[in-house]
């Protein structure tokens, strides 16, 4: 099983648009085309399956057509963040042991081969090391999520896991022809979304930067028919002047994705454009088990009835209903890569723990209230506290450190960190600066703590752990 080839296998003979970006309108013969031109370059290049293959590169028509070159020669793609600073774009390849590297004009360095359609080929190690699945599945995808220990590990997902999640993705509806907004960062929103609109045939139009101005342009030039963004674009939508009613008049739905919608902004959103503004709950270890598409006000606050195709259990509820959220159905992840574990040997019952807390109403409707896991979520993005404070001991005035998520309106939670000073630490005025300063050097922007907070000691388990909460 191939994704690749269930994708052009169910798109025929269509020849519609498929991706509109900052250069044009791209049809799926156009798309494949360039796919299948990449994917001969990369074998000549000595791309095999089973390698690992990092991908660094602005969202567009190329980024999907890298995308499917590599999977169509059974490679595992393996996305990196753009937002990443460079000191982490740098030390990826190693830690990530990447057998290529798939970068686009900004990130490319001396030495890069050149490809066809602006990007670059940086070969890397020769030895691959092949990822052992059941089965005789093939990875297809790494991506790097906080699975449930609140650690960085490498999510590996076959090929068969993502034909699985994407067939089973019924609740967006999505047709052949219709016009998606795309506004996510590819690195992290790709594996159901991006794909399961190529296997439908739909037209996904990639808005580009700055948002403020090219947001709109997108709604003037494109009969948009559905939005698939996060509770800040469609703030923006809402409080800006440049967005008005008749522009959404095409839209039959409008998903909020990667964070918490406040139940204030749905209403704002739905006063100025008529619309319903619900929410989908994507998780990377299981896919999109639950889509609210209700318009029923009530509802409004709900992740929505889960799909059909899966199922949800509320574990160990307290006297109101809540408890931890688990999720079963096809399409979960395969493997952790760091360290190694089968998901059939972490998971055996086949339930997932999503390291969520919620309810399920007596309609059957989802309600999430909040985490379990020590991750931190600014604007869809997650922030790992064991990375951060790493980088915080690297430093001479810290002896201990812990970050965690301080409430921000509108954006989740920012990281806040707590400082345990070295004995021989001599402050200067300026040290939240300093420390700033030192973060911002090593970390993406969004990593970095909002606050410094200096205690006497922090909290310890008898065994010498670190008590998070």
């Amino acid at each position: 099983m191939n994704i690749y080839e269930t994708i052009r296998r169910e798109i025929g003979g269509y020849d519609g648009i498929a991706v509109i970006d900052r250069g044009g309108e791209f049809s799926y013969h156009v798309l494949f085309q360039a796919a299948d031109t990449l994917g001969v370059q990369f074998r000549e290049a000595g791309m095999t399956a089973f390698a690992r293959v990092g991908l660094l590169a602005d969202d567009s028509c190329e980024y999907i057509a890298a995308s499917l070159a590599v999977l169509s020669l059974n490679a595992a793609l393996v996305p990196l963040s753009t937002r990443a600073a460079e000191s982490e774009r740098e030390r990826m390849p190693d830690e990530l042991e990447l057998n290529f590297l798939l970068v686009s004009e900004p990130y490319r360095k001396e030495g890069d081969q050149p490809l066809l359609h602006g990007l670059f080929l940086r070969i890397l190690k020769k030895e691959i090391r092949k990822i052992e699945l059941p089965e005789g599945r093939v990875p297809a995808f790494i991506r790097f999520s906080s699975g449930t220990t609140g650690g960085s590990k490498g999510v590996v997902l076959s090929h068969r896991a993502v034909i699985e999640r994407t067939s089973a993705c019924v609740g967006l509806g999505v047709t052949r022809g219709e016009y998606v907004f795309w506004v996510l960062d590819m690195a992290f929103h790709f594996v159901v979304t991006i794909l399961l609109f190529l296997r439908k045939g739909a037209v996904i139009v990639i808005c580009g930067q700055p948002l403020i101005e090219k947001m709109p342009e997108a709604f003037r030039r494109y009969p948009l028919n559905l939005l698939y963004a996060t509770p800040y674009h469609y703030r923006l939508m809402t409080h800006s002047d440049d967005f008005t009613p008749p522009m959404l008049a095409g839209v039959r739905q409008a998903f909020s994705t990667a964070m918490k919608l406040e139940v204030a902004d749905a209403e704002a959103f739905r006063a100025k454009f008529g619309l319903p503004l619900t929410q989908a709950y994507g998780i990377i270890e299981v896919g999109l088990p639950c889509i609210n598409t209700s318009g029923m006000a009530e509802k409004t606050a709900s992740a929505g009835r889960v799909q059909d195709a899966y199922r949800i259990e509320i574990r160990d509820p307290d006297a109101g209903g809540t408890g931890s959220i688990l999720i079963r159905g096809p399409g979960m992840f395969d493997a952790y890569l760091a360290p190694f574990r089968l998901r059939t040997e972490l998971f055996p019952d086949g339930w997932f723990p999503t390291g969520d807390m919620g309810y399920v109403d007596e309609d059957g409707w989802l309600f999430i209230v909040g985490r379990s896991k020590n991750v931190i979520n600014f604007a869809g993005m997650k922030i790992f506290p064991y990375e951060v404070e790493s980088v915080l001991h690297e430093h001479p005035y810290v002896g201990e450190s812990r970050v965690k998520g301080m409430p921000f309106p509108g954006f989740g939670e920012v990281p806040v960190a707590e400082i345990v000073l070295r004995e021989d630490a001599e402050l200067p005025e300026n040290w939240r600066m300093e420390l700033r300063r030192w973060c911002f050097r090593r970390l993406a922007e969004y990593k970095v703590p909002k606050d410094f907070i200096i205690v006497d000691s922090l909290p310890h388990t008898a065994s010498g752990k670190l008590i998070r909460r």
